[in-house]
């Protein structure tokens, strides 16, 4: 799983597709905060007082909009890892070498 900081100067969509390009698999954090799936916002609306609800959630928000999980395969082995990490790393140069 990979976080792309809300100060980066491309966001999670950007990286996935540039990923998904390259035949790299990636999928959205499935559940992050559960608060904002439809059956949770149904129940808090229908049924207030059902739900026990601590704090702001704010890393589950962070995990559900900033995360990306990576294509795995128990039979990668180096050069399939290092074709995937080259590919995130001339794509995060791609940034820096258009910004300076």
């Amino acid at each position: 799983m990979l976080l792309v900081k809300p100060s980066a100067p491309f966001t999670r969509s950007d990286l996935a597709r540039h990923l998904e390009k390259h035949r790299i698999g990636t999928r959205m954090l499935f559940g992050g905060n559960l608060l904002r799936q439809p059956v949770f916002v149904g129940l808090r609306q229908a049924e207030p007082d059902s739900l026990r609800i601590v704090g702001q959630m704010l890393g589950a928000d962070r995990l559900m909009n900033e995360a990306i999980f990576l294509g795995t395969y128990p039979g990668f082995g180096k050069v399939e890892i290092d074709f995937v990490c080259q590919t995130i790393k001339d794509f995060a140069n791609s940034f820096i070498i258009q910004n300076t």
